[in-house]
């Protein structure tokens, strides 16, 4: 038994926040700008590696953890369907302890969360978090109060802030009302899969990578704790340290071994910029989904400079799920937007309801009706060039005795950021009598200020 105030007690405490201390001074140095050590962007193009934004293992400040409810009363809120499925598929063993500490710090047994964040700290040594509680047990042990309250103020490199939100984030995702919306809701941008077995959802608020497979409706799979640039999201030029807000598709997978330690157990960029972002200018590349430096298991919500990261154990279960010859899509969204399975699926009705009218109104050579389905003020994004284009096609249908046009969909989801968007991917077969062709085509929808839905881009 360790008495508040007593030599003993605050030997150890002393002994433990040292301890704290010389681990972040002597600990492994950043990692720092290595974008010059891989080609350019204009490389790129030649199909050569492109080093994603050069980003740095994140500062700490220090505050206090802040006050969590008890285990058993999330457990008498959350209903047993629920929170048997929540606590089988998607807390890791890693959240789990972490939580238990939190549990027990609630409770004011401090010497059994002394003992669970140890438990912790074995499992996972690298573990940030789990080093900032136990200095806070040891600060509370010796001085009846938390190491926040201790330590010298936040200044320089020792912020332990970015921490503390990790910590909230995390248990903010294990209460009633986020697991029961969780698993009885669906992400609104989840139109349809198309052709994708698999379709990954970041909810960049909450902190949260969601993985939706296709099975009927969408399905959660499992999710995942998730940090995000050191600015927050909405990336418009490069470096601003942002990650975007978009429909993006993984591209490629970049193996660990070529790759610096910053990025841990490997890479899949994803294709920013794209469409809609060239058209408004947004700069930047190398967006990747990655995985932890080797000296630490998962980072702050907001730490990198841009890409979307999880954690490196995270990151080899997410690699199952993400299939580059498919091109699995990324929805990143600023803040999911949950929806019941039936509004989903009046929502899927009307969107390819209405690029099956599109389609038809092609194959029909009703020129007039499916040029009404392009946006004239807004094509192209609003950069113009309608006219040119229409008399085009007015001219090319001329000359068709019969269209034939197959669609492959690739996915069609709501465009996270913008209003009342939607995108469809979709693979294009074309046949008349003087011309053939298949084509990757991507489709962006918007609703105009009459209500009407039209054709802002294609291409």
């Amino acid at each position: 038994m360790y008495v508040v105030g007593s030599p003993r007690a605050i030997l150890i405490g002393t002994l433990g926040l040292a301890a704290l201390l010389l681990w972040w001074a002597f600990r492994p140095a950043e990692v720092v700008d290595v974008a010059d050590q891989y080609p350019t962007e204009q490389t790129e193009i030649q199909g050569q590696l492109q080093i994603a934004e050069s980003e740095r293992v994140p500062t700490i400040t220090t505050k206090s953890v802040e006050s969590f409810d008890s285990a058993e009363q999330r457990h008498q809120l959350v209903p047993a369907d629920l929170r048997d499925l929540h606590t089988a598929s998607d807390i890791s063993s890693y959240e789990q302890e972490l939580l238990m500490v939190i549990d027990l710090l609630k409770q004011g047994d401090l010497e059994s969360a002394l003992a669970q964040v140890d438990t912790h700290l074995a499992s996972f040594p690298k573990s940030c978090v789990g080093h900032l509680l136990r200095a806070d047990i040891f600060a509370s042990l010796s001085q009846g109060a938390l190491a926040s309250q201790v330590l010298p103020a936040a200044s320089g490199e020792f912020d332990l802030d970015g921490l503390r939100k990790q910590l909230r984030n995390r248990w903010l995702h294990t209460q009633s009302d986020s697991a029961s919306t969780v698993h009885s809701l669906v992400p609104s941008v989840l139109i349809d899969f198309g052709r994708s077995e698999h379709v990954l959802v970041a909810d960049m608020t909450a902190g949260r990578l969601f993985v939706y497979r296709k099975r009927g409706q969408a399905k959660l799979v499992s999710d995942y704790y998730l940090s995000v640039g050191s600015e927050g999201f909405g990336k418009r030029l490069e470096g601003d340290n942002k990650t975007p807000v978009g429909v993006y598709v993984v591209n490629r997978f970049i193996h660990p071994d070529t790759l610096p330690d910053l990025y841990g157990s490997g890479a899949f960029p994803v294709d920013y910029p794209n469409k809609l972002d060239r058209a408004k200018q947004r700069t930047g590349y190398g967006i990747w989904l990655h995985g932890t430096p080797s000296n630490t298991y998962a980072r702050s919500p907001w730490a990198s400079e841009g890409c979307f990261v999880v954690s490196n154990e995270d990151f080899e279960h997410i690699q199952q799920f993400v299939n580059v010859d498919q091109q699995t899509p990324v929805v990143l969204a600023e803040q999911v937007e949950w929806i019941t399975p039936d509004e989903l699926i009046e929502a899927r009705a009307e969107y390819l309801a209405l690029i099956e009218d599109w389609r038809q109104s092609w194959e029909a050579l009703d020129t007039q009706r499916y040029l009404d389905f392009y946006a004239q003020e807004q094509f192209n994004f609003g950069r113009g060039g309608y006219d040119r284009w229409a008399k085009q096609k007015v001219n090319v249908n001329r000359g068709k005795t019969f269209v034939q046009v197959q669609l492959d969909l690739r996915g069609v989801f709501r465009y996270p950021g913008e209003k009342d968007m939607f995108v469809a991917h979709f693979t294009q077969r074309y046949l008349s009598n003087n011309y053939s062709g298949e084509t990757n085509k991507q489709q962006y929808w918007q609703r105009d200020n009459n209500g009407r839905w039209r054709i802002v881009f294609e291409g």
